[in-house]
């Protein structure tokens, strides 16, 4: 509870600096600039392959494997929680991008021909990735025996929650914040996650001992 109160708090300091704070988004600037002139060697479509078919790739790796293994174990209540990871995170974006109101990087910046008109606080690139992939390292974690399939699994899941945020940045749509605040939110949202599934399973175990005794 310490853990998710002290992320939360964190989450709402950085969002008020971001709102009220004009050098933070200077620095934002810079570090894009930064960013962008140290990887300029490196060919433009490595940064945009979120944005092409491995994004959704990506997303339907960890949902339809965990999916197939939840069924197999009939762990209906994982299921359940981690089947609605993605609507949550798109529901969490679709009020906080309207509450705060921050601008995306300047047009100059954007090195791409895809330019969002969305809002760009908090990154949902980074939000989603960070929940599903933070959230199948715990499921590895807690399933899988097997030491070198979680290692890679690990090892996978790490490069990629780093590597799409930082091709937010890269192709200069998002600032470095609104990535940053994307992986608070997330990892406030996983340790809120973990709980919850058991508490959930719970109150599913006692309803249907309760109906099975209203049937007997």
């Amino acid at each position: 509870m310490k853990k998710i109160f002290a992320l939360l708090i964190l989450f709402i300091l950085l969002t008020i600096f971001i709102s009220s704070c004009p050098i933070i988004t200077q620095w934002d600037r810079s570090f894009i600039i930064l960013i962008q002139q140290k990887l300029s060697f490196l060919p433009l479509w490595i940064p945009m392959l979120p944005d092409c078919i491995l994004y959704t790739a990506m997303i339907i790796l960890p949902l339809v494997g965990f999916a197939i293994f939840f069924v197999k174990k009939r762990l209906w209540t994982d299921l359940i929680c981690f089947l609605s990871v993605p609507l949550i995170t798109f529901l969490l974006n679709c009020i906080i991008k309207p509450l705060v109101k921050r601008n995306r990087p300047p047009v100059d910046l954007q090195i791409t021909s895809i330019h969002p008109d969305s809002f760009s606080y908090v990154s949902s690139h980074s939000l989603v990735t960070i929940c599903l992939w933070g959230i199948f390292i715990w499921y590895l974690n807690k399933y899988c025996k097997n030491k070198i399939f979680r290692i890679l699994g690990y090892f996978i899941a790490i490069i990629w929650i780093i590597f799409v945020g930082l091709s937010r940045i890269w192709i200069g749509v998002h600032n470095p914040t609104d990535v940053i605040g994307a992986y608070l939110l997330g990892i406030l949202l996983i340790y809120v996650y973990i709980p919850l599934t058991k508490i959930i399973e719970k109150l599913l175990v006692e309803f249907i001992l309760k109906i099975t005794k209203s049937l007997t």
